[in-house]
């Protein structure tokens, strides 16, 4: 297919900026308005171009960066001397405090060597038919509504939550499906958009707007959550009640105390059931607009002998699946913002990098250089099959991070969005039923910006 063929999904409009070399009254009106309302309004068309831009904001040093070596250089070479920005912190930490999403510094090394073990390729891949139960399952279900319209958003969400629940608690109902999944959806609501109190680098002693409700969203999942945990603690262990090891069993034998089980127990559970059901949606949404790229997926599962494969092998067995997941995680990465906060001076792509600057990597716009992609707001899938995905500049693509706080739970989410959509898709057409398409918004991951209805079809030359 070529570029001028591809579906190009439609997305936020550019900001318009001054370009005088200084920000202006009106620069600042436009920043601040994208930024209570979609925060990838603040880029205008040129900041898909440029490498490296230091500027000052708000009394703030600052440094954006598309450049693969620069990028490499602060959260890799040197990430020691970057600790996490202190923005993002103000948005997540409330929530999941010493996670390891959010904990920084010897509580960060201990959290991750505790857990590291439970994310090991044997440990997940053990996973791999427990998740596909659940979406065999769920592929029954959608077959059961045959012709009906469906809220896509809803059902990704509640398909990834099952799978969470099921590969964390081995399906254990302490915890409340619908009661947590509301909860993690008010919360991103309340808190998705930083306060401008944070980004003007105010004492947090201030009150801000929301936060009060956020707390009392927080307190119940965190409720919720050492529900669960003391729960299982009063079980016997897997091994005497004569099931496999899951999540929750080998976190609670890593030698974490209570609190910080809940703290990382949360984090897996919201940051697993989020980006994902997200990631999920937009690439079936991708599809219902790509007919040649659909139908090339579904001869690759069709012909694929899955039923005699280990799920955990599928990445490999579908190699068109895995790049068209790829792609649209370009195009709607699951972290779109990656920020860090020099403690020492610093020199970066040639630049003097002063001591508390913040370092900014906008995946959205990364993924999006003109000088990495061509066709860049095109959705093209070969892009990542066979040896074109060979040129892709090394770290031009960071869905899931890098350096030492790369997530931990990548390889995870791939092989489960994998084995979702051959689960689905060989059984199952979603046919976009929308009057307006979506375009994405900016709330910590990234949402719809409206409702995106799709009808459920059996396919009929799948046999089921």
């Amino acid at each position: 297919m070529t570029g001028s063929e591809a579906f190009q999904p439609p997305k936020p409009p550019y900001a318009n900026y001054s370009q005088t070399g200084r920000l202006t009254v009106s620069d600042y009106w436009t920043y601040f308005r994208a930024m209570s309302r979609n925060p990838l309004e603040i880029w205008g068309e040129h900041h898909f171009e440029f490498l490296v831009a230091p500027f000052r904001f708000l009394g703030r040093n600052s440094l954006l960066i598309n450049d693969p070596g620069a990028i490499h250089h602060c959260f890799v070479t040197n990430a020691a001397n970057y600790r996490m920005n202190p923005v993002r912190q103000a948005v997540l930490k409330p929530f999941l405090r010493d996670g390891l999403l959010t904990a920084e510094g010897e509580v960060w090394k201990t959290a991750r060597h505790a857990v590291a073990p439970v994310f090991t390729p044997r440990r997940v891949n053990a996973f791999a038919p427990k998740i596909r139960t659940v979406c065999d399952e769920a592929a029954e279900s959608f077959l059961a509504v045959d012709g009906r319209t469906i809220s896509l958003s809803d059902a990704m969400v509640d398909l990834t939550l099952d799978v969470l629940i099921e590969t964390l608690f081995s399906g254990d109902e302490a915890l409340d499906k619908t009661r947590f999944s509301a909860a993690i959806c008010r919360l991103i609501e309340i808190t998705g958009i930083p306060h401008m109190f944070d980004l003007m680098d105010l004492p947090g002693w201030i009150p801000r707007i929301g936060h009060g409700a956020a707390r009392q969203v927080i307190a119940d999942l965190r409720r919720q959550v050492a529900h669960v945990a003391a729960a299982r603690r009063a079980q016997p262990d897997a091994e005497t009640a004569g099931r496999t090891p899951d999540f929750l069993d080998l976190l609670l034998g890593a030698g974490l105390d209570e609190t910080a089980v809940v703290d990382n127990l949360l984090t897996f559970l919201a940051a697993g059931h989020e980006t994902t059901a997200r990631s999920l949606s937009w690439t079936l949404y991708l599809l219902s607009q790509s007919p040649d790229v659909l139908e090339r997926l579904e001869a690759e599962i069709d012909d694929a002998p899955l039923d005699d494969t280990d799920p955990a092998n599928w990445m490999d067995a579908l190699p068109w699946t895995t790049a068209i997941i790829k792609e649209s995680l370009r195009l709607y990465p699951s972290a779109p913002i990656l920020s860090r906060t020099s403690i020492d001076a610093d020199t970066v792509a040639g630049l003097a990098v002063a001591p508390d600057t913040d370092v900014l990597v906008s995946t959205w716009l990364l993924h999006r250089q003109r000088d990495f992609w061509p066709q860049p707001d095109a959705f093209l899938p070969e892009r990542f099959f066979g040896e074109a995905a060979d040129a892709i500049p090394r770290h031009a693509w960071l869905p899931f991070g890098l350096g030492p706080r790369v997530c931990i739970g990548a390889r995870f989410a791939m092989m489960e969005m994998v084995i979702v959509l051959a689960c689905l898709l060989r059984k199952l057409r979603f046919e976009f039923a929308g009057t307006r398409h979506p375009v994405p918004v900016m709330r910590i991951t990234l949402q719809p910006d409206t409702e995106v209805p799709m009808r459920v079809r059996r396919r009929q030359a799948s046999g089921y």
